[in-house]
């Protein structure tokens, strides 16, 4: 079972986890990533940093089997950085550990320079979630680290929203999480609220470009107001999908959606038991 929470160091991180890193820019990477690195050779992964500011000097012996991409030459000429460009880069290089012997793909990027400066909350949520999608369904670890100096809190809360946990000292996470459990299956837990409905609006579209028929497990849901309701329902409607099926949804959050009186309102949302 996928897994929320904080954790305060890289070690922990295991095979099929797409994890978010807030990095503190009085931190920096080093230290933490080193263990990452070290992790690597002794499961016997393959290392993968997609980052040109990670200095590989002072873990040069462990960085020797360890491929260091600079975004630069994942986009090509293009000087725009480009997300797809990277996702393309992560499922080649897990295809080719599979066949090289490797246990897994050991993922580390640093965002900063792959988000273009322009990308709003609707990109960056849909390729944290094409992400998650490979990730669960593949022998790899994806670690996407933010600078918490270049992105802001709103932003963080919601790029955190899409991952199955987060790390980083200090950081209390986003109100809910939205992640892939199966094919066309998404996991939503936590709260979600008129602070969340945003971002949960983006990540239901998002999911929806994916699969047309989508199945949401709402077991670990805790509450749901009024705001994400109406993101769910109009979500429903505007996206590409023939249904969204609810599934797990707790007594309170089954009341309120009949007393708000979506149990008959005409959108392709259903919610079982």
């Amino acid at each position: 079972m996928r897994k929320s929470g904080a954790m305060p160091t890289l070690d922990p991180v295991d095979v099929g986890e797409h994890v978010c890193w807030v990095v503190d820019p009085a931190q920096g990477y080093t230290a933490a990533t080193s263990t990452f690195l070290a992790d690597g050779e002794l499961f016997g992964d393959k290392v993968v940093i997609v980052g040109s500011s990670l200095d590989p000097a002072p873990s040069a012996g462990i960085l020797r089997d360890a491929m260091v991409v600079d975004p630069r030459l994942v986009r090509g000429v293009d000087p725009v950085p480009d997300m797809s460009s990277m996702l393309g880069l992560v499922r080649r290089e897990a295809a080719r550990a599979g066949r090289q012997g490797y246990r897994a793909l050991r993922v580390l990027a640093v965002m900063d320079e792959l988000v273009p400066p322009d990308a709003g909350l609707d990109m960056l949520i849909d390729h944290e979630l094409r992400l998650d999608e490979f990730v669960a369904d593949s022998a790899a670890i994806m670690v996407c680290a933010y600078g918490r100096d270049r992105f802001g809190a709103a932003t963080l809360d919601h790029v955190a929203c899409v991952h199955p946990r987060e790390l980083g000292s200090g950081w209390a996470g986003p109100s809910f999480r939205m992640f892939n459990s199966g094919p066309g299956r998404w996991s939503v837990c936590g709260v979600v609220d008129s602070d969340g409905a945003a971002a949960f609006s983006a990540a239901l579209a998002a999911a929806a470009v994916l699969s047309p028929v989508l199945r949401l497990r709402f077991d670990e849901l805790e509450l749901m107001d009024a705001a994400g309701m109406r993101a769910l329902v109009e979500a429903a409607a505007r996206a590409p999908v023939s249904s969204i099926t609810v599934e797990g949804a707790n007594p309170t959050v089954r009341s309120c959606w009949e007393m708000l009186g979506y149990s008959t309102y005409e959108a392709p949302v259903e919610l079982t038991p």
